[in-house]
């Protein structure tokens, strides 16, 4: 393959993983509230690492800390975020109230079911095939 056809086809994955993961979470909203992309990509961090602290999150997406203090304080307003309690003195870790968690769940099985919906016509092999493919990407050299 020439550079060309590659910087080509690496331009394509770029596209479709964002559209990926905007269309998906838009579909998929929590509930009734509100929440932007970002706000649900915190709030599945948090579900995903419990006790998780605003600067992790910060350097998780690359976003600055007054932006995550900002989305946390909308987060904790509309009752799906809380501050746990800290063993140490060093930040605030957060956790998912049982609303949050709900929500959070919710939130999978809605995308799980757009997910399936896409996978239909693909064979067992075509989707494990992805699934590996996927992985290996998401598992790579961390290049930040």
């Amino acid at each position: 393959m020439d550079a060309d056809a590659r910087d080509q086809h690496s331009a394509t994955v770029l596209r479709s993983l964002v559209a990926i993961s905007r269309r998906g979470l838009a579909d998929a909203r929590f509930g009734d509230a509100p929440l932007s992309v970002t706000d649900q990509s915190i709030v599945m961090a948090i579900a995903e690492q419990p006790g998780i602290r605003s600067i992790d999150i910060a350097r998780m997406f690359r976003l600055n800390r007054s932006t995550v203090s900002r989305q946390l304080a909308t987060l904790t307003s509309l009752g799906i975020v809380r501050e746990a309690p800290a063993e140490s003195g060093r930040g605030r870790p957060l956790e998912l109230t049982d609303a949050g968690a709900a929500a959070y769940r919710g939130t999978l099985a809605s995308l799980q079911q757009i997910i399936d919906a896409h996978l239909e016509p693909w064979t067992d092999d075509e989707v494990a095939r992805f699934a590996h493919d996927l992985e290996r990407f998401d598992h790579s050299t961390d290049l930040s």
